[in-house]
């Protein structure tokens, strides 16, 4: 079990230089980077009621420091969950968002550890995924994402009515559950392999996971962590970038124009980065009753989770870095929005979510 290290007003505060620039030749360049150094000043902690109708409390960021399930670990960034009390009420657990939203580029996650044990995973619905404003319009990539027991990563997009997705270039392995991304359903496809997601995940040390995001598609590559792909690319300069063509074949590939329909610029844009945990809900509640290994713990997802807080020792991201990459014609949209479906922050909830900054 990993104890995360408090993180403090002052290492909250500290920000990361401007990266240096890639030459000029270079399709991108590196824009941000979060990390250790700066992430908890360059996200936000969600604290309101859980928009997918979890068994969960979100906690504030100096709720989360207090007891432990936010900080530094390993030279990470530890985002947990309370795995010590019983609760009838949703259990106590992280969610951030990044001050910061992004439209098109390449981002670069990784990720040491997510949410998952090697003993149960039932009731779990962690993701890490990014989301524009008034959703659905504005679009959601859910890059990182499953529930309960599942082995592999389910890679899923969300945009309004209009948006028909092909797979066209995606891993021949993975398949297209869905073409239409349109609303809570999406367009999503199912990979196969069981160590990008889950215990398979954390037993190799976790990898690396890329998003490119163009007006032409959307592509995810995921790079166990003793791949060459993840070493170079979790070993580069601030002034090397990464050349995508030579990724490889994309674990997922979503495409809209030519042989999908769906203009990517008109649905997808101004999206904040989110990492969240949360229990039982609109996927994994929902689900419980269709998974052997779950259901044979519990008649209801919700009475596992809030009784059986040993289960989620092993219910944390450790995160090593994000870096974004985007052309110089690109940057940050500005303004923030908060981590919900859609949901607008009102300017007091705002204040008081960023008062631990003060």
């Amino acid at each position: 079990m990993v104890k995360p290290t408090a993180f403090s007003r002052g290492a909250l505060l500290a920000s990361l230089a401007q990266a240096t620039t890639a030459a000029s030749t270079s399709r991108y360049t590196l824009t941000q980077v979060f990390n250790a150094t700066n992430f908890f000043s360059e996200f936000t902690f969600f604290d309101q009621p859980d928009p997918t109708h979890g068994f969960v409390e979100y906690v504030d960021a100096p709720t989360a420091n207090r007891l432990s399930l936010a900080g530094y670990s390993q030279n990470g960034v530890y985002l947990g969950v309370d795995h010590t009390n019983t609760t009838t009420t949703g259990r106590k657990s992280t969610r951030v968002t990044s001050n910061q939203a992004f439209t098109k580029g390449l981002f670069i996650a990784d990720i040491a550890h997510m949410p998952a044990s090697a003993s149960s995973s039932c009731g779990l619905w962690p993701a890490y995924w990014m989301f524009g404003p008034d959703w659905p319009t504005s679009g959601e990539i859910d890059i990182l994402e499953g529930v309960n027991a599942q082995k592999s990563n389910s890679i899923t997009l969300h945009t309004a009515k209009g948006c028909e997705m092909a797979n066209t270039g995606s891993l021949g392995s993975t398949k297209l559950a869905n073409g239409n991304c349109e609303g809570n359903t999406g367009c999503g496809q199912t990979t196969s392999a069981t160590n990008n997601y889950g215990a398979g995940f954390n037993d190799i040390g976790g990898g690396i996971y890329a998003l490119e995001w163009t007006d032409d598609h959307i592509a995810v590559w995921f790079f166990p962590r003793n791949s060459n792909t993840c070493k170079s690319l979790a070993a580069a300069s601030p002034s090397s970038v990464p050349n995508t063509s030579n990724f490889g074949t994309p674990l997922a590939k979503f495409v809209g124009n030519g042989s999908g329909n769906c203009s990517i610029p008109n649905h997808f844009k101004d999206h904040n980065i989110v990492f969240d945990t949360t229990f039982c809900g609109d996927w994994a509640g929902q689900v419980w009753g269709q998974d052997d290994t779950c259901k044979s713990l519990a008649d209801t997802c919700e009475d596992w989770v809030g009784q059986n807080p040993e289960g989620f020792q092993e219910a944390y991201w450790l995160v090593n870095h994000i870096k974004v990459y985007q052309q110089v014609d690109q940057g940050p949209a500005a303004g923030q929005t908060d981590g919900g479906f859609g949901v607008q922050r009102k300017p007091d909830e705002e204040r008081r979510a960023r008062s631990f900054e003060a």
